[in-house]
């Protein structure tokens, strides 16, 4: 292992596999939430003084839909790559800092934004690229976004592909050119597409499934430097016809064609090769319109049968085939022509023999000034120069002075000789097209001119034969489908390449091809793995595919791949959950790495041997991870499927075996040497164990906060649960003795050899203020152990097991914010090292020995659940966390220095969002629909603007003019004036103003819900229950009563009534403000609707109120009105009139009301537990106060429920305010303590209630909020 540095264990390959391989030869690949990327494997001298790989994981929150690298990858210390989330944002990752960068939002539509991760549609998706020019270009369903990194700008286009007819499913642009892109749909089309056109360059229809991937390659197979000659029948050399023609057509050559054949002999020409794959010389081709002689062709290219040349030579027209149609009506025999033209240049060529003129030199920079005067060629349009025509052409070709003859050509019109051989030229491409490389374009250009200068002078012909050899090279797309059929097309001249056939019927979406080199494919499906060489065939001017058999590839399992671009290897990825490099020659492995996913929970080495770690991880796998055999090309990670996320590990004393606790209440027992299940124990609840020892045949553990055990020495039998021992949180067994530590932070010790006696503990200790975690013995000091919980106190504790007893040595004090220790560990060689990892994303180091020094702490991003020193080497500490699998952290260069090591950050924390450019256009085109809709909602919009405008003016004139009945014009106000104000253009539009929601006052009769009538001592308990309890502390009684209004309900019984005068005063003052008469009391009730007034009149008219009352009484339909008139019945009358309408209004929700009349009528008690039941805590106490004894139990019921409602929704403050004001300070204590954040403020409250309550004596000293020193505090035990 390197000296310094940190090193992690990447996770393992998400079930959607995406992975790339990056320039430098490493692996880049998406997990679940993350990205991962693994450096090349070190072989042989390489990995000399490097034991581990280095491998970066990037947190990302969200699942990733695409990936790309970035062709810049390497420049410079900047590692880019690029990726879609699953809220359809693209961002800009850097792989040295691990952390997002840039990015846009440009796919979140306004439907699609209001949830950031949903389960999107297939066509709703986003694909992803990056351009050769290092750009992104994304695309979804509807638009096409092109992203410039270096600005931090997109631009937004509407596809040009419809959706509707073409579902794109794999996007991938050319690495060869800037503007070009290939695309495959679900039909089965593959388009090549050119960014800066929005437009569609070739179209491909050879597969008949859904195209699964695309990979881009310039192979240089088929470049003319390496074709042998297709046409060699046109040469002149005799022997070399011989081979390439055959003898049966030997027998039909003219006698034309043997005498230039002894011409050439006569020359003493070189033989030129055979026509194998090697570079032929360049030859003189005396006849240049060779392709009208037909007498050794049969039917080949195009030429016609003897029959029609026959028929042509008597006369008979025949079908036109030119360029243009020839002005004049006759007919014009082709053959004849280029007979014609072949020899007046045969006679130009002995003309200028003698030295007449000087002989023609042709070189590339004739070609460059030059323009096209026809339209460009398809190459053309594909070119990546920077200048908007690419296409080269020889302006002026100086020939003899016979140059402006004319010619016939095609059947055309008489045209010049020079402007024949100037299309000539130009359709034989003499120039090279532009290529998007500078490189290659540089290489094409010095080719061209060395070529061009080796032709011979007085050989005209040798212009076109020199001309084919400056063709760049071939870019091929390799596509494969759902069928696993792979094809070839070539972009460049957008011909189908060459196409493989699968006898497999079976369709598969994981299906992936790449190119290995210029020579070989590998495609995947059936998770294997399969190698198809390309040769070309140079007869058929084509590429050929068959099956490779110099690679192979033995494995079964693979998931993805990705080939390294500089060395012949490939990256897989396996459904083991392992990262493999592939040597393709051998079919060996070269380095194999195994995953850890995010979230071990558990860690715990085997007490034999300590290189073996167990890992409990949230993805329902237990993994063994052996230390021992780490090295470059391996990581040793094996693990097993439990079928449910882990929480806790123990190992059996024999260290043979492994049991785990689960998340849904199971623990299984794992053979370690098989790393099968063995046995599976289920306990009686379904919930996660939390916390698990194994001693000697018993397995101890703590679910749903009960305490039970396992004796394996009973098979099948049910687990001992111990329901007396209250709310247990975790449990360390040392020996005989069970240490068990509370939910509320204390510590117990049972004696283990007496089962029966559970009920009884031996030694009892108030050490946190809330839940234990973890229990942890030092292993080199046996009696030495440290507790830690969620709070921020780390104690260290001495047991003695003579006694038995305990005593605290030591208590360390954490500043972190949320106080919550997680776990801890001991070091195995230095027993004054201790390790505690923090919810708040810390891992701290402290020395026992130097208990006033500072602890060394990591940060990280996520909270941090468990760790361990590596037993290797105990200079790096080997933790993990929410978002961290495993990763080990060097801490010696920090013990020496500052003391603090920044792990890792926040990724997503300092992201750049892109804005839209100005400078290109990003609104799509409107439908006449949507400009009309637009339209229409301007004028709307406009509307509204007009009649506010007229609404303001309209009250503004109404405030001024006074309200008078009549209006009487003023006598100087002229006619003029007045006819003015009578025209229609100055009266304003007559609007109806829409009148505003105002909540009328309530009536008297009408029913009121309200919460609460003590308004002020509820606004003391919400907002300032910290303020009054100071107030409270300084036990002065005046400024009590006058600044604490709830401190009224615990004094007597005037001053419970002076809180009822209070409320009722502040009542009748919001009243008074508000503009309302209607006085409010405790026990007023408004009157009811009077809707039913009439029946109620006639029966007391008619003296049968009773029997009215009573059918009311039985409908539940009385309302005041009727027990207003009760009384007139009977005194015991109205008392029944008023238990049924509190009946009635209770089950309406109008407690307040209901308990009222339950006054009324002298039902205290039922008034009282009405308000309880109903979390009416206050009125409940304070009518407690003034109608019962003060020892009257309830009051303390009251208060009782009263602080429970409180705990339960975290107002400790207020609690702890009526904990002190009923004189229970303990209780008030502890109710402070339980706050995460405890500021300086809660500190102070609880040091005055430790020393008015004088609780020194009850509370143990390592409770003490913020102690001035790490000192040796007083211990308080109670004894059982």
């Amino acid at each position: 292992m390197g000296p310094k540095g940190k090193y992690n264990l990447p996770a393992p390959p998400a079930h959607t596999p995406m992975a790339v391989a990056t320039p430098d030869g490493g692996l880049l690949y998406a997990g679940i939430r993350c990205i991962n990327y693994v450096s090349r494997a070190l072989l042989g001298e390489e990995s000399a003084g490097k034991r581990l790989p280095h491998v970066t994981t990037m947190s990302t929150r969200i699942n990733v839909l695409a990936l790309d690298v970035s062709p810049l990858w390497g420049e410079g210390t900047a590692k880019p790559f690029a990726l879609v989330g699953d809220d359809l944002s693209v961002q800009v990752w850097d792989c040295g800092t691990g952390e997002a960068l840039t990015g846009h939002k440009a796919h979140q539509h306004q439907q699609e934004a209001r949830d950031v991760r949903p389960m999107y549609h297939a066509h709703s998706s986003v694909l992803l690229s990056y351009l050769a020019n290092g750009n992104i270009l994304s695309m979804d369903a509807t638009d096409l976004v092109i992203y410039c990194v270096a600005s931090n700008t997109y631009c937004r286009r509407p596809t040009f592909l419809p959706p509707r007819h073409h579902m794109i499913t794999v996007l991938r642009a050319s690495p060869y050119h800037d503007n070009l892109f290939a695309v495959g749909t679900m039909a089965g089309l593959v388009m090549v597409c050119d960014l800066r056109k929005m437009g569609v360059v070739y179209k491909f229809s050879g597969h008949k499934d859904s195209v699964c991937a695309l990979s881009w390659r310039e192979v240089t197979l088929g470049l003319p430097e390496e074709r042998p000659q297709n046409e060699r029948w046109r040469s002149s050399n005799g022997k070399d016809k011989e081979k390439d023609i055959g003898k049966d057509k030997e027998k039909d050559i003219g006698k034309d064609k043997e005498k230039s054949k002894d011409e050439e002999k006569g020359k003493g020409k070189g033989k030129a090769p055979p026509l194998a794959k090697s570079q032929p010389a360049v030859e003189e081709a005396d006849e240049l319109f060779d392709i009208y002689n037909f007498e050794h062709l049969d039917c080949e290219f195009g030429a016609p049968a003897a029959v029609d040349r026959k028929s042509k030579a008597e006369g008979a027209a025949a079908e036109f085939v030119g360029l243009e149609k020839p002005a004049s009506s006759g007919q014009l025999d082709f053959v004849e022509a280029c007979e014609s033209m072949k020899a007046e240049m045969l006679a130009l060529k002995q003309e200028t023999q003698p030295g007449k003129a000087p002989p023609v030199e042709v070189t590339l920079k004739d070609c460059e000034p030059a323009r096209p005067t026809e339209p460009g060629s398809d190459d053309s349009t594909i070119s990546n120069a920077k200048d908007t025509s690419s296409e080269g052409s020889l302006e002026v070709i100086q020939y003899s002075s016979s140059s402006d003859d004319a010619v016939i050509v095609d059947g055309e019109a008489a045209k010049p000789k020079r402007e024949v051989l100037h299309h000539i030229y130009h359709q034989a491409e003499v120039h090279a097209p532009e290529t998007p490389l500078v490189q290659a374009h540089a290489q094409a250009q010095a080719e061209a001119a060395s070529n061009l200068k080796a032709v011979p002078n007085e050989s005209l012909d040798s212009i076109s034969s020199a001309s084919v050899r400056t063709t760049r090279p071939d870019v091929l797309l390799a596509s494969i489908d759902s069928s696993e059929v792979t094809m070839i097309w070539n972009t460049n001249t957008g011909a189908h390449a060459g196409k493989n056939y699968t006898k497999n019927k079976g369709s598969g979406k994981q299906n992936n091809v790449a190119w290995l080199n210029d020579a070989t494919i590998v495609s995947m499906s059936r998770n294997q793995l399969f190698f198809w060489s390309l040769e070309y065939e140079h007869r058929m001017l084509r590429y050929k595919i068959s099956k490779d058999k110099q690679y192979k590839c033995l494995n079964t399992d693979v998931t993805d791949f990705a080939c390294q671009p500089k060395q012949e290897a490939i990256w897989l990825c396996r459904n083991t959950r392992r990262i493999c490099s592939l040597d393709p020659r051998t079919g060996n492995l070269r380095a194999s790495y195994g995953t850890v996913a995010f979230g071990v929970r558990a860690m715990s080495e085997c007490p034999d041997d300590m290189n073996k770690i167990a890992l409990g991880c949230s993805d329902r796998r237990l993994v063994i991870f052996d230390i021992s055999q780490l090295s470059s090309d391996c990581l040793p990670v094996s693990g097993i499927s439990v079928n449910s996320s882990i929480y806790c590990l123990a190992w059996s004393p024999d260290c043979l075996q492994l049991a785990f606790g689960g998340f849904d209440g199971i623990i299984g027992i794992v053979d370690v040497e098989r790393m099968a299940v063995k046995t599976v124990l289920r306990t009686p609840h379904k919930k996660e164990i939390y916390s698990m020892a194994w001693h000697d045949t018993f397995i101890y553990f703590i679910v749903n906060r009960t305490f039970g055990y396992f004796d394996l020495s009973k098979p099948n039998s049910a687990p001992v649960m111990i329901q007396i021992i209250p709310r247990p949180s975790y449990l360390s067994v040392r020996d005989k003795f069970v240490f068990i530590g509370t939910d509320d932070g204390l510590l117990l010790l049972y004696d283990s050899s007496q089962p029966n006696n559970w009920a009884h503990f031996i030694r009892k200790s108030v050490l946190l203020s809330r839940y234990v975690t973890d229990i942890a013995w030092c292993p080199l000091e046996p009696n030495k152990f440290a507790v830690v919980g969620n709070d921020n106190l780390v104690c260290l504790m001495e047991f003695a097991p003579e006694t038995p007893d305990w005593q605290k040595l030591h208590t360390f004090t954490t500043n972190a914010p949320k106080a919550s220790i997680t776990s801890m560990k001991w070091s195995n060689s230095q027993p004054n090292r201790l390790l505690t990892f923090h919810i708040e994303g810390t891992v701290c180091m402290w020395d026992t020995e130097k208990l006033h020094n500072p602890a060394l702490t990591i940060t990280y991003h996520c909270p941090m659940w468990c760790g361990i020193f590596l037993p290797s080497n105990e200079d790096f500490i080997m933790c993990s966390g929410k978002t961290v699998s495993i990763e080990l952290i060097n801490i010696k260069d920090a013990l020496a220095g500052d003391k603090k090591i920044c792990s890792k950050v926040d990724g997503l924390l300092n992201v750049k969002w892109a804005c839209k450019s100005l400078t290109q256009p990003n609104d799509s085109t409107l439908t006449a629909a949507a400009k009309k809709r637009q339209r229409r909602e301007q004028r709307k919009a406009a509307l509204k603007l007009q009649e506010a405008k007229v609404e303001l003016q309209v009250e503004k004139k109404t405030e001024q003019t006074p309200k008078t009945e009549e209006s009487v014009p003023v006598n100087n106000t002229s006619l003029e004036n007045l006819i003015d104000g009578l025209s229609l253009d100055n009266i304003p539009k007559l609007t109806v103003k829409p009148k505003q929601h105002e909540e009328p006052p309530p009536l008297e009769s009408e029913l009121s819900h309200s919460r609460t009538c003590f308004y002020l001592a509820q606004k003391e308990l919400n907002k300032s229950a910290l303020e009054k309890l100071a107030i409270v502390l300084t036990e002065d009684a005046d400024k009590i009563d006058k600044s604490v209004l709830i401190s009224k309900l615990f004094s007597t019984k005037v001053m419970a009534k002076n809180l009822i005068a209070s409320e009722s005063r502040l009542a009748h003052q919001k009243r008074a403000a508000a503009g309302l008469t209607t006085s409010i009391s405790v026990n007023n009730l408004r009157q009811s609707n009077t809707k039913d007034i009439g029946p109620l009149c006639l029966s007391v008219s008619t003296f049968t109120l009773r029997e009215e009352l009573e059918k009311h009484m039985e409908n539940r339909t009385i309302n005041e009105w009727h027990v207003s008139l009760a009384p007139s019945v009977s005194f015991v009358f109205w008392q029944q009139c008023c238990r049924a309408f509190a009946e009635q209004l209770e089950a309406n929700g109008y407690y307040m009301h209901a308990a009222m009349y339950l006054f009324s009528v002298g039902m205290q008690t039922e008034a009282i537990e009405l308000f309880m039941d109903k979390e009416y805590y206050k009125e409940a106490l304070v009518h407690a106060r003034i109608c019962k004894p003060a020892t009257d139990p309830m009051i303390k019921t009251i208060i009782n429920r009263w602080l429970d409602q409180l705990e339960t929704t975290g107002n400790y403050g207020a609690a702890a305010l009526i904990c002190v004001l009923d004189n229970e300070m303990l209780r008030g204590y502890s109710y402070l303590g339980k706050y995460r954040n405890r500021t300086p403020e809660i500190a102070e409250l609880m040091e005055q209630i430790r020393k008015i309550g004088n609780l020194d004596a009850v509370l143990d000293g390592s409770v003490a909020p913020e102690p001035t020193e790490n000192g040796t505090a007083v211990d308080n035990t109670i004894e059982a």
